[in-house]
């Protein structure tokens, strides 16, 4: 990811409603699985925008392999423990956690081989814990923010369920999130062809509480169904 992006995350995390609507779609999935005062792992936690609400639940350490992202998160969330590390090689002790989030760091063109690295963080896990991946959906959305983010690829749920099984995981959920941005997605990469440019520099408000509102009903959709597909793909599995 470009550095400056690491920066805007930090600046708009609390006011973006993407950012304010994953957290919620992440803690409305996995919140009455999580076991109370656990130890939970953030994998490629960036400036902590979408995980660092995690420490409310139990105590969390955060890990990424960018110093610029570890520094931002720190100053924003003293309450989680960061630690420098790669993904495919984590300086944790087997069966060390009880849940495992990993969102959008699958898709990085650096990550060569998304098993070995679901894999790894298999391996952190306790027996009965959980892993939750969230990754961009819709392979073709190949759009000037992927290009800003350096997104190498984009799963469906099967594939995305597929690294989870391939690892011994029980499939506990999947679905698509964000499936009504799928269209106007569709436009922009069009729109968008030869260009490079962050999502967060526009639209924060999200169209006015468009967008934010829509995700609400979506996810209170959610609650009763899964989604085939959307512009984000969501797994959850349980080791065995």
């Amino acid at each position: 990811m470009e550095l400056a992006e690491y920066r805007r995350m930090a600046e708009v995390e609390d006011t973006h409603w993407w950012y304010r609507s994953t957290r919620a779609y992440l803690q409305q999935l996995l919140s009455a699985e999580l076991t109370p005062g656990g130890r939970f792992l953030d994998v490629g936690c960036g400036t902590g925008a979408t995980g660092a609400w995690l420490s409310t639940r139990g105590r969390l350490i955060a890990a990424d392999f960018e110093p610029l992202a570890l520094t931002l998160h720190r100053e924003r969330h003293p309450d989680s423990a960061v630690v420098a590390s790669d993904a495919r090689a984590l300086p944790f002790a087997d069966a060390s956690f009880d849940a495992v989030l990993c969102v959008t760091v699958l898709c990085h063109r650096s990550i060569e081989s998304p098993p070995a690295v679901v894999a790894e963080m298999t391996r952190v896990l306790r027996p009965g814990g959980l892993l939750c991946l969230w990754e961009p959906g819709v392979q073709r959305l190949w759009r000037a923010h992927d290009r800003v983010t350096h997104t190498g690829r984009r799963f469906s749920r099967r594939q995305l369920a597929a690294l989870l099984t391939g690892n011994g995981l029980k499939i506990e959920r999947t679905t698509g999130a964000y499936a009504f941005l799928v269209p106007p997605a569709a436009v922009k990469t069009l729109v968008e062809r030869d260009r490079t440019s962050s999502d967060l520099d526009h639209h924060r408000s999200g169209l006015g509480g468009v967008l934010a509102g829509t995700a609400l009903l979506e996810r209170r959709l959610l609650q009763h169904v899964n989604l085939p597909w959307g512009l984000s793909v969501v797994a959850i599995g349980r080791r065995r």
